[in-house]
């Protein structure tokens, strides 16, 4: 037993996964274990006597230290007592690179409460930085696929949109939003108001199309009562309903001139007048309007006051078509499946590979409002838990793909470009589909096609989808 072997304090200490150093009263390295060796490239003989300054780390009392005299700068050596016990900080290697370390600091003092020196450990905090960097950079990149509010998508189009959304936002500036129908105008306009200071105030919409000249008057600035003929009461208006809020006028390229002429001082003055009463009134509102229509040509052909333009024009914001953002329609898609199984209370969990690929290169003249059609329209055709052709509306069915220019790059691989070229004859067609008992995935392995272009071939050859009843269709 007289053999055993007792470790030193510096094995022990250099068994730390944390780097420690010990200063003296007047900031001079008296302690450094390997750890520290490994975290700076400085060895143990190097610094030991040399004020700790050389690592230009932030000192354990807040401070910047910066290799300056220990004797003046140092604070500890002035005995201040404003320790900090734990800080994040950084320090720099032999190499010169910057390193982030946690710091833990405890002073010592002698029998006398006097200070006379502090050790140090520091934690290497590269790594969880690192997953840091690393988190951040997903959650930004889920960020575009849940998009701003209720828009959705992660292209370069809708990113653009979002910035510009962002902008609009934080000011009070009219905005012109514009795009094909059905590519989310007012889901835009929705958001600026949710992201603006108005947020808390009224959002008020007004679908300029859907009402004729006199009614729409009334329904913006609201009248009096006997202003018309069935005007049994005092009304107030949309542009009075919002005010402190957001006004969003749709179809603003479908208003008469008058209205123009009266919307242009509201935005100018803030001041209205309901109908059958001169006196003004005032309100506090920011407008958005909407338009799928080409408002610059409407001014050249004299049908749009060009004052009215500019003054709705301040800052303008396009929504993309679908056939623009097609990387977008598997998101969307998805994001529509899920809201429906929510309202339904169905649990569809997504579309067939045919189904995907007729949404990528189908052209979608009613962009993401017929998207989300069809999805709706699929669950109520469905009967499984997965969205086949079959349950897609009769345009999408009978689609051709190949007259679509616009084929998606992801869904274009060769060997999908090269089964689409290898389109079988009739009489191949048939044989096959009787072999199979008209089993189209079957039909399609044997043939080294996919599903898709046996279903297209049978529309060319005006072979019934289904299995005839007689199943005597010959070759």
């Amino acid at each position: 037993m007289g053999n055993e072997w007792t470790p030193s304090l510096r094995d022990i200490l250099d068994t730390m996964p944390d780097g420690l150093m010990a200063l003296d009263g007047e900031c001079r390295i008296t302690l450094w274990n390997r750890a520290m060796e490994n975290l700076t490239g400085w060895r143990t003989q190097e610094v030991i006597g040399k004020p700790c300054t050389f690592l230009e780390c932030q000192s354990a009392f807040g401070d910047p230290l910066q290799n300056h005299d220990p004797h003046t700068e140092c604070r500890m050596a002035r005995n201040e007592k404003t320790l900090v016990e734990q800080v994040e900080c950084t320090i720099r290697n032999r190499k010169g690179e910057i390193i982030p370390v946690l710091k833990n600091a405890r002073l010592i003092r002698d029998n006398r409460g006097r200070i006379v020196g502090m050790v140090e450990s520091l934690t290497d905090l590269r790594y969880r930085k690192r997953l840091e960097d690393e988190i951040a950079a997903w959650k930004r990149s889920l960020a575009p696929a849940k998009g701003i509010g209720r828009l959705v998508g992660r292209s370069h189009a809708m990113q653009e949109v979002y910035e510009r959304i962002r902008l609009a936002a934080k000011s009070d500036a009219t905005v012109l939003i514009h795009g094909d129908t059905g590519t989310g105008k007012e889901l835009a306009a929705d958001a600026i108001h949710a992201l603006s200071q108005r947020r808390n105030g009224p959002f008020v919409k007004v679908n300029c199309s859907a009402l004729p000249e006199s009614l729409l008057e009334s329904e913006i600035f609201g009248h009096v009562r006997g202003a018309f003929t069935g005007a049994v009461q005092d009304k107030i208006g949309r542009f009075e309903a919002a005010d402190h809020g957001t006004i969003f006028l749709d179809e603003i390229g479908d208003i008469s001139p008058l209205i123009q002429l009266k919307l242009l001082r509201v935005i100018q003055e803030h001041a209205f007048e309901r109908v059958g009463e001169s006196l003004p009134r005032h309100t506090d509102v920011r407008v958005i309007a909407a338009t799928h229509r080409n408002l610059r040509e409407l001014v050249r052909q004299g049908l749009f006051r060009e004052d009215f333009y500019y003054r709705i024009k301040v800052f303008d914001i396009r929504m993309p078509s679908l056939q623009e953002r097609r990387e977008d329609i598997p998101v969307l898609a998805d994001n529509f499946i899920q809201r429906f199984n929510r309202l339904t209370g169905r649990t569809i969990k997504g579309v067939s590979p045919d189904v995907m690929y007729t949404f990528m290169n189908y052209p979608w003249p009613g962009n993401v409002r017929e998207l989300e059609n069809t999805i709706e329209h699929a669950f109520v055709t469905c009967q499984g838990d997965i969205i086949q052709i079959r349950d897609l509306p009769i345009e999408l069915r009978t689609s051709d793909p190949d007259a679509i220019p616009h084929s998606h790059p992801a869904t274009e691989t060769p060997d999908r470009i090269s089964a689409r070229k290898r389109i079988p004859d009739r009489n191949t067609l048939l044989t096959q589909l009787h072999a199979a008992g008209w089993n189209k995935t079957v039909v399609a392995r044997r043939l080294g096609v996919d599903r898709t272009t046996v279903w297209r071939a049978m529309k060319r050859w005006n072979i019934p989808l289904n299995r005839p009843e007689n199943s005597e269709t010959e070759p």
